[in-house]
């Protein structure tokens, strides 16, 4: 294996581009085994015992597509073009082989300013509907293999924001993920390499002090429950950016992988067309947000999952699934869902990426 000192250059500006992928919480799950100027391995790992990384890892995966995709679409620029196989899972690890082939007629992809553009924006947004030709090219870029569907009207977003607002009510409840919660802000930094900075959580300043004061100690959060904070955090983070968008829109799978290779396979693609949705949004000027968590504790409801002490916590999720396949429909088939809009303004906060030598496995 190549150290980062002696990376060909084409290769690492590929990497460069590829490690600008989006994560849950900036995690950064991934480093990259270097074997030659054409080939390179990357190592996903899954975090175990972590609540959020429900169906064995699923959201993890998906990011990791969306990296192969900036591969994608930084390749032609070295004069590459990107391919990569799924090599399978040792231990919590994912290994994904990637080749690259010279390609002389290979030119600059149309995405690949919008990269390190590409950002969460978790602030309410303009009360401005998307235009037919924003939904065109995003849905042109998701390809055949997945279906995007749109939750547009004033009902569709409410309903689609109370189920955020109830799965943010449990997530903020349990005690699963008080040390999640309390390692991902990052409260000094207003640009935070490894973490959420708190000034991009899209909260006031009145109730961030209230959350770095309840996140230092478990007893604090567990009084700030029983006042009833997640009721409000939801409100704040959930329900009315959620009234706030031009739409929710959900991707769903068109046919069910047939056994753990594939499907591992699929997300990854999945990933990729997620990330081709995001690069579009972004070019046409929109900011998204990813509610990922609706769909974790769905999934742990539908499949009574004992995935907190918490028997109340555990009922909510059911109710959650329920209301869950009502709205949103055959909720099992769906493997991301998120909100759209307009910004209001551009972002003064946001997640950066740890620095690429630190990413790079040496032999």
């Amino acid at each position: 294996m190549l150290n980062y000192s002696r990376l060909p250059p084409a290769v690492e500006q590929i990497l460069e581009a590829a490690h600008w992928a989006p994560s849950g919480d900036n995690a950064q799950p991934w480093t990259f085994e270097v074997q030659s100027e054409d080939l390179f391995d990357v190592l996903v790992r899954i975090e175990a015992g972590n609540v959020y990384e429900y169906r064995q890892g699923e959201p993890t995966l998906i990011s990791a597509g969306t990296l192969l995709e900036n591969i994608a679409i930084a390749a032609p620029s070295q004069g590459k073009s990107a391919g990569w196989q799924y090599q399978g899972l040792a231990g919590n690890v994912h290994r994904i082989r990637v080749q690259l082939t010279d390609d002389r007629a290979a030119a600059g992809h149309p995405l690949l300013g919008q990269i390190e553009r590409r950002s969460v924006d978790r602030r309410p947004y303009q009360l401005r509907a998307l235009s037919q030709g924003d939904k065109r090219a995003l849905s042109d870029a998701v390809g055949p293999e997945f279906s995007v569907e749109w939750h547009e009207s004033l009902a569709a977003r409410r309903k689609v924001a109370g189920l955020t607002r109830l799965a943010t009510d449990i997530r903020l409840r349990i005690p699963e993920t008080f040390d999640i919660h309390n390692h991902i802000v990052d409260w000094k930094r207003t640009f935070s390499p490894d973490a959420i900075p708190s000034r991009a959580l899209g909260l006031d300043a009145m109730t961030l002090k209230i959350m770095r004061w309840t996140l230092a100690k478990r007893a604090r959060t567990e009084m700030a429950n029983r006042m009833g904070s997640p009721v409000f955090a939801g409100l704040q983070m959930d329900f009315l950016p959620g009234i706030f968008s031009a739409a929710y829109f959900a991707f769903r799978l068109k046919q069910r992988a047939s056994g753990p290779a594939d499907e591992a396979s699929q997300l990854l693609r999945l990933g990729q067309a997620v990330q081709r949705f995001w690069l579009t949004a972004t070019k046409q000027g929109l900011a998204l947000q990813p509610c990922l968590a609706t769909l974790a504790f769905a999934h742990y409801g539908r499949a009574k999952e004992p995935f907190t002490v918490s028997a109340a916590e555990r009922r909510k999720a059911e109710k959650l699934a329920e209301r869950a396949d009502s709205d949103l429909g055959d909720v099992p088939s769906l493997r991301f869902i998120g909100r759209i809009g307009h910004p209001k303004a551009q972002l003064q906060s946001r997640s950066l990426r740890r620095p690429l030598a630190e990413l790079v496995r040496e032999a």
